[in-house]
């Protein structure tokens, strides 16, 4: 699919400043957004709970905090990295940083592989699991258990998933603070979730997801989207990655490059959407290929036509924390003076049910391009139905 990259809100001087001080502007008055996919212009109407709860997340900014409950989205900024005294000491990088610049050269060599090779891994039929291509787009690899997940990838998938689980179950607690909800009322959802299963009989709902997107010319490689879990986290290894800021396209990943700082993005997903009574906004996000050499490193020589080729990837790694299934969702629980009264209650329904119906309602991005045209189909013809 080549779709070509729309104009940024970047392109016209935004930053996440700016960003920021438009919505603080608006701070008198709390505003509640209507729900729109991700490209649409958001319609914002006035909202009489009070403001959030101040909980900062850990490794986000203090200027940073406020766009992930308004917008969906924010960036988990890495300290700079220290050197000791001794010259000869190695730089200090944050444990979560350094996992995934492991897992980043494992999941190279991975991809690198012959098609044969990881075709031993392919996609289980009625399973998120295992090795995809869509040609001229990307292919990718989903891990949900250390007994499906090839040997070049375990250890530092391992090590990197039970990071990033105790992180986002941290934060998950903060943003339930931040709504005056005790945080065990939502880390309860986080469960087993936070560390890489075993066997297939420990599989939870949560997912790692490792990605290589062509980059040979300016398209877009994974439509507008938002996630339907709670909280994921995006890490490229070169700017891609675009968050849809109420406006336009924002290149979250561009300007973290700008401000010369390493971190990675952390996105609201539909489920946390919902539990939150929409206080924090499901966040809308995109893939591009720039296509500019001189914004991606050096890629590997490849020989066509006798030709040598510079062939340019993107790699990201998708962390994808979704709500353990067995859990039982009880609105009453949730429902403060801060998320305001639900307009739907929910009560005995689990958390697999709840994710259930979220994901019939949108599209798979991650399929082939005419199973995808066909599932974006049937999704608007029941919403035609329901508005008739």
């Amino acid at each position: 699919m080549s779709v070509l990259v729309p104009t940024k809100s970047s392109d016209q001087g935004f930053s996440i400043s700016n960003i920021i001080s438009r919505f603080r502007s608006k701070r008198g008055s709390t505003s509640k957004r209507q729900q729109n996919a991700p490209g649409e212009a958001q319609v914002i109407y006035q909202d009489t709970r009070p403001p959030l709860i101040p909980s900062p997340l850990p490794l986000v900014l203090p200027e940073h905090q406020y766009t992930l409950p308004s917008l969906g989205w924010t960036t988990i900024t890495f300290p700079q990295p220290s050197q000791s005294p001794s010259s000869s000491s190695p730089l200090c990088l944050h444990p979560l940083q350094i996992a995934y610049e492991n897992l980043f050269e494992a999941s190279q060599s991975f991809f690198a592989l012959p098609s044969t090779e990881k075709n031993k891994w392919k996609h289980k039929l009625g399973s998120e699991e295992g090795w995809s291509s869509i040609p001229g787009e990307k292919e990718f690899i989903t891990l949900r258990t250390l007994e499906y997940c090839p040997g070049i990838l375990r250890a530092r998938a391992k090590t990197y998933w039970d990071l990033m689980g105790a992180y986002l179950e941290d934060s998950l607690g903060r943003i339930a603070s931040s709504l005056s909800i005790p945080p065990e009322e939502l880390q309860r959802f986080v469960g087993p979730c936070a560390t890489f299963p075993a066997t297939e009989s420990d599989k939870t709902a949560t997912m790692l997801r490792l990605f290589r997107y062509e980059s040979w010319e300016p398209k877009v490689v994974a439509e507008p989207h938002a996630d339907l879990g709670l909280l994921s986290v995006v890490v490229g290894n070169v700017p891609g990655l675009e968050v849809w800021d109420g406006h336009g396209w924002f290149d979250i990943e561009r300007e973290v490059d700008r401000a010369q700082r390493r971190g990675a993005s952390l996105l609201v997903g539909r489920q946390l959407e919902r539990l939150s009574n929409a206080r924090y906004a499901a966040g809308g996000h995109q893939v591009v290929s720039y296509g500019d050499p001189n914004s991606l490193p050096t890629g590997q020589l490849l020989s066509h036509g006798g030709k040598q080729h510079e062939k340019r990837y993107r790699f990201s790694i998708v962390f994808v924390l979704r709500a353990h299934e067995p859990v039982i969702i009880d609105s009453d629980k949730l429902e403060t003076g801060i998320t305001g009264k639900w307009e739907e209650e929910m009560k005995g329904v689990t958390a697999g049910k709840f994710y259930e119906t979220i994901r019939g309602q949108h599209f798979n991005i991650n399929i082939g391009i005419r199973e995808r045209e066909l599932q974006r189909r049937n999704i608007a013809r029941k919403k035609e139905g329901k508005t008739m």
